[in-house]
């Protein structure tokens, strides 16, 4: 996770978003896999909605704080914190909510 974190905040900072993206989905997939979690089907289900508000989101460049709130969410998944990583988690959909469309 640490290495796609640090692929995810080089490509948002140059503005290579699609190799952000491909960092980003490598991030969360280790904690689709490792978790077992039925999530994987609603993520799968809202992906094409998810890559458009992520792509926006990407392309914010220095201002993009998604690196940072993965780096949060790393430090939660390393002793296994539950609760703090449901909380970052919480707080990374809720910024991807907050660039749809009204």
């Amino acid at each position: 996770m640490r290495a796609a974190n640090e692929r995810f905040a080089t490509a948002v900072r140059v503005g290579d978003v699609d190799t952000a993206l491909e960092a980003d989905d490598a991030l969360h997939d280790v904690l689709v896999r490792v978790s077992g979690n039925r999530a994987a089907a609603a993520i799968t289900r809202y992906s094409p909605l998810i890559r458009r508000l992520a792509r926006r989101r990407f392309g914010e460049g220095g201002t993009c704080r998604s690196a940072g709130l993965h780096d949060r969410l790393i430090e939660a998944c390393a002793p296994g914190d539950v609760a703090a990583a449901v909380d970052v988690t919480a707080e990374i959909w809720r910024g991807l909510e907050e660039l749809a469309d009204p």
